[in-house]
């Protein structure tokens, strides 16, 4: 009526595929196998680098030479001009007289002391 074949009748004509990720061999035809993508490790690879990215980041804010009220002036004004585009020239005038005026009150709190 109706025949059945148990699963030791399988014959060998069906390649079996590489496990995921492993090195692909050739296969009946001579051609190589694909190899399917391991998306766990994938994912973890790029957590790790956005982890990475942001405990360098705050790293590098924590060492800075310069002071947190300046180091935020001076992110919140590039975050500011990376829509223009402002004339870098203009940029250096304005840090270059910002940098001789603190110059000026350091000189003149100095004289202010010695005198």
């Amino acid at each position: 009526m109706f025949i059945s074949t148990s699963p030791g009748d399988q014959t060998a004509s069906t390649p079996k595929a590489p496990p995921p990720g492993s090195i692909p061999q050739p296969g009946l035809d001579g051609l190589p196998y694909e190899t399917v993508p391991d998306w766990n490790n994938i994912g973890l690879f790029t957590a790790g680098i956005a982890a990475g990215a942001i405990l360098g980041a705050t790293v590098a804010l924590l060492f800075a030479p310069a002071s947190g009220d300046e180091t935020r002036h001076g992110i919140a004004r590039r975050v500011r001009n990376l829509g223009g585009d402002d004339d870098v020239w203009d940029e250096l005038a304005q840090e270059l007289e910002l940098a001789a005026a603190e110059r000026e009150e350091e000189a003149a709190d100095k004289v202010a002391v010695e005198t």
